[in-house]
């Protein structure tokens, strides 16, 4: 794709989310479109909105098992921005007027206490390069109209991941009282249990998943930056949300919980 279509794509997104309006899957458009066709469409997005006064917060983590990397055809997980407007506390209200496809998935954010920055990291750099981690729920979207089964991975790379916020914890906890393979979670939504699942669902250790993200941004000469958020990986599948739906998710060993109300 040529920068003058990886511009238009990318106003054509900004301006679904802006209006709700979801658009065509990009790729069923432009069949040719490719991964890094996706990555580009993303920076575009980031790019104008950090022109328009947003700032980068962190990143994501997406289709880090292999079944959903099966399902989009790749042999790796993806990742997107996540952006300062989107963070938000524990209890803060969603509107979900303000969203097209609301879901969320239940993960744990590790918080960065120093640049990490690849080739070569490994699980053991990203704990020692932590301060700490926080339970949290990813607020998910899409910007692409019937987008289920038809959208492949450069069209979710194109869409930030799906990514529309976060709700984080109240608490930050040191990383080194957890044996991540192994925390549990438990989801509940309006009162009912809906879903199980444990931190080792994310590559094994979720901190493997981080040490992805550090050697792939290095390929882009990039890395994780002191303070940066990361979200690990979803540890159950996503759930659709609807106003007045209230979910919270509870992590094990000391962790704790986070809550959202939809309204």
């Amino acid at each position: 794709m040529d920068e003058q279509l990886i511009a238009e794509l990318a106003t054509q997104l900004i301006q679904a989310e802006q209006t709700q309006t979801p658009i065509e899957v990009p790729s069923i458009t432009h069949p040719g479109m490719t991964v890094e066709d996706g990555y580009r469409i993303q920076r575009a997005i980031i790019a104008a909105k950090v022109a328009q006064g947003e700032w980068v917060i962190g990143k994501k983590i997406g289709l880090t098992s292999r079944a959903n990397q099966d399902v989009f055809g790749v042999r790796e997980p993806v990742y997107g921005q996540l952006l300062g407007s989107g963070v938000h506390l524990e209890q803060t209200p969603v509107n979900t007027a303000d969203l097209i496809q609301p879901i969320i998935e239940c993960e744990v954010t590790f918080v960065m206490r120093r640049r990490l920055e690849g080739p070569g990291i490994t699980a053991p750099d990203v704990i020692r390069a932590t301060e700490g981690i926080m339970p949290s729920v990813e607020l998910g979207d899409s910007r692409m109209r019937d987008w289920i089964g038809r959208a492949a991975a450069a069209d979710i790379l194109a869409d930030s991941c799906g990514n529309a916020g976060i709700i984080v914890g109240g608490e930050l906890h040191s990383i080194r009282g957890f044996d991540l393979r192994y925390t549990g979670m438990v989801v509940e939504k309006n009162g009912e249990l809906i879903a199980t699942g444990a931190m080792g669902a994310v590559m094994g250790n979720p901190a493997q998943s981080v040490a992805w993200l550090a050697n792939k941004l290095a390929s882009f000469e990039l890395g994780l930056e002191e303070g940066e958020l990361v979200l690990s990986g979803a540890l159950t599948g996503a759930e659709r949300m609807q106003a007045g739906d209230v979910l919270k998710a509870t992590f094990g060993g000391g962790l704790g919980g986070v809550g959202v109300k939809f309204m």
